[in-house]
């Protein structure tokens, strides 16, 4: 992740939970809504890290079909970024999605396996998930604005 706050990149392990709900979609896939989504992380340079739902969510659904090989799920999120400081300054400070997250992954049944944490507070077990879009974050202003220049979400069953 970059952001104008601190030079750089940062390395974040963001950990949390997603919520769905399975909705009608056609006769090869259903539409998955979010009903709630956080990830945390704690950093030293910007504290506690909470990704979100914005109060109002206007992401297009994402959807679960079925592939040759079991079903491949495409994610789509805009989610909002808070920081609780920047350094020494103290924030919060919230950022909002420019370009939402879209992440696909093939799996032979949905939803992923499940995930574990391991010591260090990366993931293990779920699904890895391939990047299609990087998320972007801004403050209203373009020039203030946070980008992950990699975001390999793995996602899992709890």
């Amino acid at each position: 992740m970059t952001s104008n706050h601190q030079p750089g990149e940062q390395t974040l392990y963001l950990i949390g939970s997603r919520q769905v709900k399975v909705l009608a979609g056609g006769t090869d896939f259903v539409r998955l809504q979010t009903l709630d989504f956080t990830i945390e992380a704690a950093h030293p340079l910007f504290g506690k890290i909470t990704m979100s739902l914005p109060d109002i969510d206007v992401t297009s659904a994402s959807t679960v079909r079925l592939a040759p090989n079991g079903v491949t799920e495409t994610w789509i999120e805009s989610p909002a970024i808070t920081f609780e400081r920047s350094g020494d300054t103290q924030g919060p400070f919230t950022y909002h999605t420019e370009k939402p997250l879209t992440a696909t992954a093939t799996m032979p049944s949905w939803p992923p396996p499940p995930q574990v944490t391991n010591p260090d507070g990366s993931p293990a077990g779920g699904t890895l998930y391939s990047t299609v879009q990087l998320p972007t974050f801004t403050a209203g202003d373009v020039s203030e604005r946070v980008d992950f220049t990699a975001f390999p979400p793995s996602l899992g069953r709890l």
